[in-house]
Formats: C-alpha cells, structure tokens, sequence
C-alpha cells in the first residue's frame, strides 16, 4: 500500500513539472516572432516622434504637401568676371622722359580724351624740332622743283637736274609724313604745333571712358620707352569666364540658360556665347563664355571677383518640397510627415535640383501623395528627435 503511494507521488510530480515546462515553452515567442517584433515596431519608433501640445504651439508647425514641378538639369561651374580685350587699356609712350604732372589715383573714373600725365622729354621736342625743318625744307623742294621742271624742256642737263629735285622733294616729303604721324601718336597734331610752336611736354592721355586700376607713375619718375604707366578698364560690358570639367563638357551648349552666383550679390541670369573647343590644363576642363541677360545688374559685377555658375542643360518632372521643409544632412536629408495628430515620422530623401520657384527637388521611395508635409518648423522637430535620440546617462 505504502509503494503505491509513494508511486502515484512521483507520478503526480512528474505531470506537474511537465505542465508547467509546456506552459513555460509555450510562452516563448519563436525566432520569426520576435524579429518581426524587433524590426518593424522599433524600426517605426527609431523614425517617429510624437510632440507634446506645448512642443507644437512653440514651433509652429505648418503643413502642406508634395508638389510636382519642372526642374532643370544642371551643371555647376566657377569661373570669374572678366572684360573683352578692347575694354582694357595699357596706357604707355614710344619714348623715354620725367613725369612732369600726374592727376591719377586706381579706381577714379576718366573719360576719353582726359588728361592724366605730362611728359617732359628731349626725344619729344627733337621730333618736333626735325618736323618744322623737314617742313621748311619741304616748301623750299616744292619751288625748285617746280622751277626745274620749266628749265626740264629746254635741254638735257636740265631734265637731270628736274629728275634729281624730283627725288629730293619726294624723300623729304616721306621724312615729314613719317615726323608728323611720330607726333600723331604722341598726341600732337601739326596743326597745333605750326600754331603755338614746340611744346615743352607730351600729353598722356586717356583712352578710353572707364576706371583707372593701375597707376605706375609719380611725378618726377623717369620713365622708360614702352613702360606700362596705367591701366584702365571700361566696364560698359563684361562677361562670365566659366570652367566646367571634363566629364560634363559635352552637355554644354551654345544659348544654354546659366544662373550666376556672384559672391557681391544676388543670383541673375545669363546665357552661354562661346563654348571652348579644347580642354585647358591638368584639371582638363572647358572654358565656357557667358553674357549676363540684363545690362544694369551686370553693371553690379566686378572685373575679377570669382562666381560660382549653374549651366542649365535639360529639365524633367519631379517631387519638389520647400526649402523649409528639407531638413539637410550633407548630400541628402529627410522630410517629416504627420501621420496622426502631433506623431511625425522622418522621411529620409535624396536631394535633388532646384526648380524655378525656389523648391527642391527629392527622391524617396516612399509613397509621399495625400501626406501632411511639414512645411514649417521641420528643423526644431529634427532638433527634437534628436534629443530623443541620445543616449541616457
């Protein structure tokens, strides 16, 4: 009697332990189970935030959606303002001498014609001196030829003698042609020499309307044939010398729409003219032409200063949110979407172009029509979330 006690004892304890093991078991989730558990509520949680009604108010959070736009497809340059060559001018004489009078200063404006410098130098009233006597000597040539050539008909002596007045004449009037064009390019006319006699200085001039940029002369500097004295630049036109590199150079082309960035103001638009036929230097890019479109903000440019350009070269349909509503991480960035009241989750996105209107183009693989999009206050809530995000201590 005693063994069958103790045998149903030991089976009951049995059962019992195997009851209570099954139960145990059957409580454990299964692998599948709590990856499916782990990956999506908490990959959901790792993306949303939910705000407090106070958080809300304080940011200001607006809404609104997704737009489809136009974009361009462009391609991004720097390069520099520069001038044509007949807007720049050196200003320098064919002879050597003492700066006797400067009235110059970089960046004063002068126009054509305005007197910047005097040149006191032998060479120039020597020029003037051998004109006059070539001059005299010239008038004198004339007569005698002239009388030869009446003596010429009688005998042959005669027409020697007119042969050799005729050469004379003509080389002494090529030796005074060439004196007077010498003053010509030093600014003196004969007419002004047979009318107030030599003068003591040659006169530099400007010679073109603009600013002066460069002023190598003081007075009483002696002064070099051909020295460079000034510079100066006209800046009624100016034009963007781009650079865009090898592997876009053949998406650019002749009228194509270009947007420049100078660094003294805002954007304005311009145009591609030329577009270079070789590639330049070690870094193989192609020098690119531009025309600014409206004359009075080219005006606002500066001979030299750097620009950065974008190149339009094609357009297509995109995704576009606004400017507010990108929060940038480097090359990319994310969006926030309210799901319910006051939940956002966070949208990660590439960046894409610019359209017209200022939008950015995105792309994400995340179905985005009908979604409230924050518009507004998507920074402060990506400053929240990562708040949330940093590990307590």
């Amino acid at each position: 009697m005693n063994r069958n006690n103790t045998f149903k004892s030991v089976l009951i304890g049995l059962l019992a332990a195997a009851w209570l093991f099954s139960c145990q078991t059957g409580s454990q989730p299964s692998d599948e189970e709590v990856a499916a558990k782990t990956s999506t509520p908490d990959s959901i949680a790792v993306n949303e935030i939910t705000l407090t009604e106070s958080q809300y108010r304080a940011i200001g959070v607006q809404l609104g959606s997704v737009q489809n736009e136009t974009v361009s497809s462009e391609v991004k340059a720097n390069g520099r303002v520069d001038l044509p060559p007949e807007n720049r001018a050196t200003v320098s004489l064919p002879i050597g001498g003492k700066i006797r009078y400067v009235n110059t200063l970089p960046g004063q404006r002068v126009r054509k014609g305005e007197l910047l410098a005097t040149l006191e130098s032998f060479d120039f009233i020597q020029l003037q001196q051998d004109y006059l006597q070539n001059s005299s000597q010239l008038t004198f040539l004339g007569k005698e030829l002239e009388r030869q050539k009446t003596l010429s008909g009688e005998n042959v002596g005669a027409r020697k003698n007119y042969e050799k007045a005729q050469a004379d004449y003509d080389a002494t009037q090529a030796l005074t042609q060439s004196l007077a064009a010498k003053m010509k390019l030093l600014g003196l006319s004969v007419g002004s020499l047979e009318k107030n006699g030599i003068a003591p200085t040659a006169r530099i001039v400007s010679p073109v309307n603009g600013y002066i940029t460069i002023a190598n002369i003081n007075l009483g500097k002696q002064v070099a044939p051909g020295e460079e004295l000034l510079e100066i630049i006209d800046k009624s036109h100016m034009h963007i010398e781009l650079n865009v590199f090898e592997q876009e150079a053949a998406l650019i082309k002749k009228g194509q729409e270009v947007r420049i960035i100078p660094a003294s103001g805002a954007p304005m638009q311009a145009y591609v003219h030329l577009v270079g036929r070789m590639l330049e230097g070690e870094s193989r890019s192609l020098n690119i032409h531009a025309h600014v479109r409206d004359e009075k903000r080219e005006q606002e440019l500066i001979p030299g200063e750097y620009v950065s350009a974008y190149i339009r070269t094609g357009s297509r349909t995109a995704l576009t949110v606004p400017p507010d509503a990108l929060v940038r991480k480097g090359a990319n960035g994310f969006i926030y979407i309210e799901k319910n009241s006051r939940e956002f989750h966070r949208i990660p996105v590439e960046i894409g172009d610019t359209a017209e209107s200022g939008s950015i183009a995105i792309k994400t693989p995340v179905e985005l029509t009908g979604q409230k999009l924050v518009t507004k206050g998507a920074y402060l809530i990506d400053a929240e979330f990562a708040k949330r995000s940093e590990p307590e201590e």
